[in-house]
């Protein structure tokens, strides 16, 4: 299936569990071995406003991340993810060929109207560009339609659905694929980024390739072991076995499997990310990660309660993390729970 690429971002959507320590022998072998597997995109970590650490996969600059990478063969892409508001683009270095080929810009719906000036500028430095709308479901029909005209007018290498709180469900795919196929150039590729907190990041993939039905060139997200904040992300695994057993791929496993055993299953045993009740209900109620997990830390606070003050919560708020707004929603739910 030469139109579907699987971009890799354990180094970038992981680092949200170990704040992007992996380590320099870690972050140079998953490298590494994802191109020995010849996966399509390697996400490397995140540009951000920051003094650069050894081991740690935040870079203020592409050039911080070249020492880390293999030889380049051009059948392989590397990318770095970059939040809207949190860089100086600017100051980005011109592309070289020598670091990052892709970056990815993301930010949230409030930002639409902005967001292009930013975007132009790390193609205008030689970039390719990705447009990642965080919380893409949650749109509205004329913002969606505004990114469409905006990535027309910019031609990225692809446009995103991104499910940043696990909301999304087949018939959410369906509108907003039928909005980016309808009305996008056909040339600019589709990409789908998923959380696992309802366990089905595997599904909804499988339905993404469906519904294209081989007509558009995709991109799909994943991550090692599923690692990644909260519920984590779909399984690289699980997702390239799966396209390789159908015939639509040829991933070389033993390298995917490799950094499992080696560096995955140790990260699991030190960093909490994966299904549990409380991911299960952030994802149900669209609640950020944060969130949860301060109410959940509250005393007294069992799965149900936490499930009763979700259903509390306004719908502007939830998906921030305002503690003095969530200590008035805690307080005001035990007391009419002793009631």
């Amino acid at each position: 299936m030469n139109n579907l690429q699987v971009l890799d971002c354990t180094l970038r959507d992981g680092a949200q569990v170990n704040e992007a320590r992996f380590g320099e022998e870690a972050i140079r072998n998953i490298i590494e071995n994802l191109t020995q597997a010849k996966l399509d995109i390697i996400e490397c970590g995140f540009l951000k406003d920051c003094q650069f650490e050894r081991g740690r996969t935040y870079y203020p600059q592409p050039s911080y991340a070249s020492p880390y990478l293999p030889e380049k063969n051009g059948d392989i892409l590397y990318s770095a993810l970059v939040d809207y508001g949190r860089y100086d683009v600017d100051s980005l270095e011109p592309y070289d060929g020598s670091s990052f080929d892709l970056i990815r810009v993301s930010f949230f719906e409030k930002d639409v109207d902005h967001v292009g000036e930013f975007i132009q500028k790390v193609a205008h430095k030689g970039y390719r560009v990705s447009i990642q709308p965080m919380d893409t479901f949650s749109y509205s029909e004329e913002n969606i339609q505004k990114i469409v005209k905006m990535a027309n007018e910019i031609q990225p290498e692809a446009l995103s659905m991104v499910d940043t709180y696990s909301l999304a469900s087949a018939v959410d795919i369906d509108r907003v694929y039928g909005l980016y196929e309808k009305n996008l150039d056909k040339n600019i590729k589709i990409g789908f980024h998923s959380h696992n907190n309802q366990l089905n990041s595997f599904a909804l993939a499988q339905h993404f390739l469906e519904i294209s039905a081989g007509e558009r060139n995709l991109i799909v997200d994943a991550s090692l072991y599923g690692m990644g904040r909260g519920g984590g992300n779909l399984n690289t695994e699980l997702f390239t076995e799966y396209l390789n057993r159908q015939n639509l791929k040829s991933y070389q496993m033993k390298y995917i499997l490799d950094l499992i055993d080696n560096y995955l299953v140790e990260f699991k045993k030190k960093f909490e990310w994966g299904y549990s009740m409380d991911m299960m209900y952030a994802g149900i109620y669209g609640v950020h990660v944060f969130t949860t997990a301060y109410l959940k830390s509250k005393p007294g606070v069992t799965s149900y309660d936490l499930k009763c003050m979700f259903e509390m919560l306004d719908e502007h708020k939830k998906k921030r993390y305002d503690y003095d707004y969530l200590d008035s929603v805690y307080e005001q739910y035990m007391k009419s729970k002793v009631k």
